[in-house]
């Protein structure tokens, strides 16, 4: 997209005028104390008797947001890929943490005109205006804000996306079903949820993804069928997405590679819109001597396909494809 370059500019222009003034070893302490909190099984930003403070949420968006952002902007091109004559005009966030969701749909959906942001962290909602107020995002597109999903009210224009990101493993079962139930019922076009690439993201994936097609979701992805899931019981579907660190980023999280991956699992369903993949490759292609192995999830199940030179259009293609990509079946 033309406006890639500019947005990324300004995000990195917000980002920065966000942290301003505050000192590294403040920031640093935060970021440890957020990491600290991710590893709890029942912690996360959102949980917990107290609220984060404006130390937390800024810790968030140096270590965080640059990933969750990746993995927002990959799976929207998944949707755009699956779903090509879906437009996005109007979007519903649910769970819009520092606008992540919404600068994705910056780079993603050029057609996007309002966007309706739930949040119900104070603290949260803050930075995300602040972060926004300054870029060509924040004219482009019209914002709505609410505490609660349950004050979003019922529109003659009901939204096009429905995105609930990285919320469903911070609520307990009630809460997630009543979740995804407001989430289709506010949905004309696509529901999109993103969990971590973790058991219990995918634990929490798969109880999505059974409600949605209860509810009469058409899935379009990342699975390439809805029968249930064919892995086996130790097992789960993720995804990884690469992303750069900024000088920033890496001594925030003690790291020295110029780059991070951040795992993920998500789902797209639609009214009716958009086909599923023929078969996904399901884990990182393994690349050996004149052969190519893949694992692929297909309507017949999970399976390895190795590819070799004899096949020479099919081997330049596999090592090409992806982990997450589409495989075209022959």
């Amino acid at each position: 997209m033309t406006t890639d370059q500019p947005l990324s500019l300004e995000f990195e222009r917000a980002v920065d005028e966000a942290l301003a003034g505050v000192g590294f070893s403040a920031l640093r302490s935060a970021a440890s104390g957020l990491s600290d909190s991710y590893r709890e099984p029942s912690s996360g930003l959102r949980r917990g008797s107290s609220l984060p403070d404006d130390l937390a949420v800024l810790a968030y968006v140096a270590t965080r947001m640059p990933a969750t952002l990746a993995v927002a902007r990959a799976v929207l091109r998944e949707l755009r890929a699956r779903c090509p004559a879906l437009q996005v005009e109007r979007l519903l966030d649910l769970g819009s943490g520092p606008g992540t969701t919404l600068w994705a749909a910056g780079f993603e959906i050029p057609e996007l005109v309002h966007a309706t942001l739930v949040e119900p962290v104070a603290t949260m909602a803050t930075t995300a205006r602040s972060l926004l107020c300054e870029s060509s995002l924040d004219r482009r597109v019209a914002t709505t804000w609410y505490p609660r999903a349950t004050d979003v009210p019922r529109t003659d224009d009901p939204h096009d996306l429905v995105v609930v990101g990285y919320l469903l493993t911070e609520l307990d079962d009630a809460s997630r079903r009543a979740l995804l139930n407001l989430a289709w019922e506010k949905c004309r076009g696509a529901v999109i949820v993103v969990v971590p690439g973790s058991t219990e993201g995918y634990q929490a994936m798969l109880d999505a993804r059974a409600q949605l097609l209860s509810l009469g979701a058409n899935l379009v992805a990342p699975c390439p069928h809805a029968e249930p899931c064919p892995l086996p019981k130790d097992d789960w579907c993720h995804f990884s997405v690469r992303l750069n660190r900024s000088s920033l980023h890496r001594r925030l999280k003690g790291g020295s590679l110029p780059y991070e991956d951040e795992k993920y699992g998500y789902l797209v369903v639609t009214r009716g819109a958009g086909h599923p993949a023929g078969a996904r490759v399901i884990r990182r292609p393994l690349k050996q001597h004149r052969r190519v192995t893949l694992r692929l999830c297909g309507a017949d199940g999970v399976r390895d396909e190795v590819v070799t030179r004899t096949n020479r259009v099919a081997y330049r293609q596999a090592r090409k494809v992806k982990w997450g990509e589409e495989w075209a079946e022959d």
